[in-house]
């Protein structure tokens, strides 16, 4: 299976900070009232390193995009619209927020049914791709979240014990000195592969939103 290389871009990418909880602008694509883009890859970022684990997928040929079982079963537990895969391919299931126009080299956003943000970026217009997955917590209130199998937890200890639940197998830590403001003040985050994730609260423990990065694509 041949699969077109990962997006790069060379062109300087917009300043956004539009978290509640983000810690001050950052240099990234837009991602609309959410947490902003570029901050995944400053220096305090979860990117992966060679203690993740390794990839588990078949993959065939010249693939760019291999996940391991972890990195797919996160995947699976947002959404039903895979990382890097096509938004046409998605069609109405992913609709626009507030009426936003969607720059390919700029990036959006998009929500699918259950209110789960899918951050999109391309190439250009046809080759949109689902790259970044988020939930907001304030979304979800009264109803469950099922990434990471959070369902109705929102104190931090509850969400966490859920989440490490799912993922035993994977790392989870809430280190003060990895906080990379994208997700709250408060930070727990894992690396997977070629992925990561990071879950974000308040300084009173309580959920504010989750992020799920496919993989570095700036």
């Amino acid at each position: 299976m041949n699969r077109r290389p990962i997006l790069s871009i060379a062109a300087p990418i917009a300043l956004l900070s539009l978290s509640a909880g983000a810690a001050g602008a950052q240099q990234g694509a837009i991602l609309p009232t959410t947490a902003d883009t570029a901050g995944a890859f400053a220096d305090t970022t979860r990117a992966p390193d060679p203690t993740a684990s390794v990839t588990s997928a078949t993959c065939d040929g010249d693939v760019e995009y291999c996940p391991s079982s972890a990195q797919l079963r996160v995947d699976r537990s947002f959404s039903d619209y895979p990382i890097d895969s096509r938004a046409a391919d998605a069609g109405s299931g992913l609709r626009p927020i507030d009426d936003e126009p969607c720059i390919p080299d700029e990036g959006c956003e998009r929500r699918d049914a259950a209110g789960v943000r899918h951050f999109l970026y391309g190439d250009g217009a046809d080759d949109l791709r689902v790259m970044i997955k988020t939930v907001e917590a304030s979304e979800f209130e009264g109803r469950p979240i099922g990434a990471l199998d959070i369902g109705t937890a929102r104190d931090q200890s509850e969400v966490m014990a859920r989440v490490r639940r799912f993922l035993p197998d994977v790392a989870f830590d809430c280190d003060p000195s990895l906080v990379s403001g994208n997700v709250g003040p408060v930070e727990c985050g894992a690396t997977l592969n070629p992925g990561w994730v990071e879950i974000g609260f308040d300084h009173d423990g309580r959920l504010l939103r989750v992020r799920f990065d496919g993989y570095q694509f700036i």
